[in-house]
Formats: structure tokens, sequence, C-alpha cells
């Protein structure tokens, strides 16, 4: 299968998660200020996201999931320490809203985080045998893992402060 005929094959819907991301990821270069809910837009996605490769595209699904959830727990702290070191979120006076610092790295690590994903589902693709593979079961889970747990690590770092404010000023 030819690159051009691989991309004609690939799902819409992938495509216009690609724009999403890239949009999301343009965004994310300037501080601004976000409803706190939208910080788990891009976690969610991702966790979903890797649910469904686990259950599609693999059938060592408890050996991929328990790979999965490594992957999340190093994925987090991956997530964590790169978002400590962007800048803390900063408190905004509007009820329900925090102002996030402006970083390059969600756009990058939105597009290395696709490019995994999307390489996993064009390597079943094309070799269908890969997945009665343990290993590569288990690869897939742990790049499904590490992928969604970096955003949901990054995540926390913003909403733990802003949970923990709320709940000081609602004593």
């Amino acid at each position: 299968m030819g690159l051009i005929e691989l991309l004609r094959h690939t799902p819409t819907w992938v495509w216009i998660l690609l724009v999403y991301l890239i949009f999301r990821g343009i965004k994310a270069l300037q501080t601004r200020e976000v409803a706190v809910q939208k910080l788990f837009y891009i976690p969610v996605l991702f966790l979903v996201w890797g649910f469904y490769g686990v259950f599609r595209e693999t059938t060592w699904v408890a050996y991929t999931l328990f790979s999965m959830i490594i992957g999340l727990l190093i994925g987090g702290i991956i997530g964590a320490m790169l978002s400590h070191a962007t800048g803390k979120p900063i408190s905004s006076e509007n009820h329900g809203t925090i102002i996030r610092p402006g970083s390059a790295l969600p756009l990058i690590f939105m597009l290395l985080a696709f490019a995994a994903k999307y390489t996993l589902s064009v390597s079943v693709a094309l070799h269908p045998e890969l997945i009665a593979s343990l290993s590569f079961n288990l690869i897939h889970g742990a790049i499904s893992g590490v992928t969604a747990g970096i955003f949901w690590g990054s995540m926390l770092v913003y909403f733990i402060p802003w949970y923990r404010q709320r709940k000081r000023l609602s004593l």
C-alpha cells in the first residue's frame, strides 16, 4: 500500500481530530484564561482513543490494558514534570477558570501523540498479524498509556491547585 493510498484510506474522523489537535495546540502557545472543564478535553480524548485501540487493534486485551496502565503512570509523571517546567497556572478572578501559561509543549506533544497513535493503527492495517503478537500488544498498550498519561499529568498540575484553592475558599 502506497502513501497516497494509505492517506486516502484513513478515516475522515482521524483528519478532523488532527485539525482539532493543531487548533488546540496553537491556542496553547499563548497565555490564556481557560475554563477548568476544558482542561479535561485532550486527556479524555487520548484516553478514549487509547481504549479504542486496545479493544479494536489487539487480542491480548488484559495484558495490553496492564501495559496501558503502566504507561499512564509513566506518562502522568512525565506530563507533570514537563508542566511544572513550563510555569505555574495563575489564579483567575473568574469563577471556574484558570490562566494557563503559553507553551509550545502541548502542540508538540499533541502532534507526537497523534503520530504515535496513527502509526500504531497503520501498522495494524498494513500487518494484521500484529494483532495476535503479544509484544506488539504490550507496545501498543504502553504507547497508548504514555500518550494519554502525559496529558493527564499535565492537566492535573493545573487542576489540583485550582481545586484546592476552590475548596479553601468555600470553607
